[in-house]
């Protein structure tokens, strides 16, 4: 990724995802770390929105990503956040990281977790 970065933490939305019919449908807390990477140098001069990567709006955008989601795979949803992001906003790299917190098997876990990163 390149040098300069913008990341938002430990997004917590509710997604409709799972293996089972029975997950998608009930649905469950997610939580995403996300990082894209730009050039944020003429922020760091000018002091301007303009110049940077809105983060409020790509929060949003993640949001209404997941609100309609309705995938099997934590991959699924993380390729698509990442293809909607490299498509609306003008950054380099996107890096996203999903958590499932509460797993559908026995066993201690505190949570599964996938990690996709994609360039231009």
């Amino acid at each position: 990724m390149a040098q300069d970065s913008v990341r938002l933490n430990d997004i917590v939305l509710f997604a409709h995802l799972g293996v089972s019919p029975a997950e998608r449908e009930v649905g469950q807390r997610i939580h995403l770390d996300l990082e894209v990477s730009a050039s944020l140098e003429k922020a760091s001069q000018t002091d301007a929105l303009g110049d940077t990567v809105n983060y409020e709006a790509i929060y949003r955008t993640v949001e209404s990503v997941v609100e309609v989601s309705r995938h099997k795979l934590l991959e699924t949803l993380a390729g698509d956040l990442i293809r909607q992001i490299l498509k609306d906003y003008p950054v380099d790299a996107v890096r996203v990281r999903i958590r499932k917190p509460n797993v559908p098997f026995a066993g201690s876990l505190a949570s599964a977790e996938v990690e996709l990163a994609r360039t231009r």
